[in-house]
């Protein structure tokens, strides 16, 4: 009897909780949403010296970290929620930041640096990452937008950047872009990270620098997707794969980074995302055939296996955030877009740096 009683008591408080979760949402507008993101983004991941900020990926009492990575999301994050004067002086400084670290003589950012508890950098990492100098690039270009007064100061970085990209991260002999500067002249240099797929930043690229590279560079790499989604019904795509003539291949276990580098994992989870921001035909197709497994799932896991199977039984934002965005645009796959909403009703996980980054854009892009 006290355990039916305990059960339905239980049951009571949960669907007051969720019914008063709901009640919220609702009263809460896309504004409201949109604003308290920005404003939990800034407060848990943007950190500031005298003159420049930076975005910490990790931190504990001693130490913290910084990525090219998470610095260029954090300028495109700055950029599309600016709205005055002093959204330009914070995109500023994180500006700064990236200039104050790039790799030896280029205008390639390093990819890691370890800081002091009073933001002072003790440690540079040698090389760069591709997509973080990408994500840096395209914020800038789209910076020079917003604010004409600086245009040009914007622009001329950017133009550096992209060069110094095609000069040390351009494998001429596949036409696409390889993980980073390190990888030149080692069996890395065919090595594809599948989420430096971008399509969007790769023709704004050719717009802005009139450089036909960049066209080469998209139909290549969009053509290593196409070989990787053939592959498998589930049409999933793993996080690194090998650029071969015939079939591009997923990488095995422990090759790179971790014993998931074949499986569709925390790099390809940003594809959705990447592939829903273009209307070509290539990446609809890449992206539709994902979206078609994802809508047989019951609920979006962190990572697959690429025949579907599930690699953990949580729930992973994400995951879910960058499948939102791409589902948002397409009324076929409505049902996505409905379970990944709860999303929105949390708040910014301030240990997860990724995760809160690809909300962050979404949530900028959707409300």
């Amino acid at each position: 009897m006290k355990k039916n009683l305990f059960v339905y008591v239980f049951f009571v408080i949960v669907i007051i909780i969720l019914g008063g979760t709901l009640i919220r949402v609702r009263q809460t507008t896309p504004n409201q949403m949109r604003q308290s993101i920005i404003s939990q983004w800034n407060s848990k991941f943007i950190s500031q010296t005298s003159n420049k900020a930076y975005v910490i990926s990790k931190h504990d009492r001693k130490r913290k970290t910084v990525l090219s990575e998470s610095q260029g999301y954090g300028m495109l994050i700055a950029v599309k929620s600016a709205k005055n004067s002093n959204d330009q002086e914070k995109f500023n400084r994180l500006d700064r930041y990236y200039l104050s670290n790039r790799d030896g003589e280029t205008n390639l950012m390093s990819w890691k640096q370890t800081l002091n508890s009073k933001g002072r950098v003790i440690k540079k990492y040698r090389n760069s990452a591709t997509d973080g100098d990408i994500y840096i690039a395209y914020a800038l270009i789209e910076a020079a937008k917003k604010w004409p007064n600086h245009a040009s100061f914007y622009q001329n970085q950017a133009q550096a950047l992209l060069k110094d990209i095609i000069k040390y991260d351009y494998n001429q002999k596949t036409q696409e872009l390889m993980v980073g500067n390190w990888a030149v002249n080692s069996r890395y240099q065919t090595m594809l990270r599948t989420s430096d797929v971008l399509p969007k930043q790769f023709k704004t690229f050719y717009k802005f620098t009139g450089d036909k590279v960049w066209l080469s560079i998209n139909q290549a790499m969009l053509q290593s997707l196409v070989s990787l989604s053939k592959q498998h019904s589930s049409g999933l795509i793993p996080d690194f794969a090998w650029i071969r003539n015939k079939q591009t291949v997923a990488v095995k276990s422990k090759t790179i980074s971790s014993k998931f580098d074949g499986d569709y994992y925390y790099n390809a989870c940003r594809l959705p995302y990447n592939l829903a921001q273009s209307n070509d035909k290539i990446s609809q197709q890449v992206l539709q055939k994902m979206l078609r497994f994802f809508m047989k799932e019951e609920y979006i896991s962190g990572g697959y296996r690429l025949n579907g199977e599930r690699l953990t039984r949580y729930q992973s934002a994400s995951f879910g955030a960058p499948i939102f965005y791409a589902a948002k645009r397409n009324s076929k796959f409505s049902k996505l877009v409905q379970s990944e909403k709860y999303i929105f009703m949390q708040k910014l996980d301030s240990k997860n740096y990724y995760q809160s980054a690809l909300v962050t854009l979404t949530t900028l892009d959707n409300f």
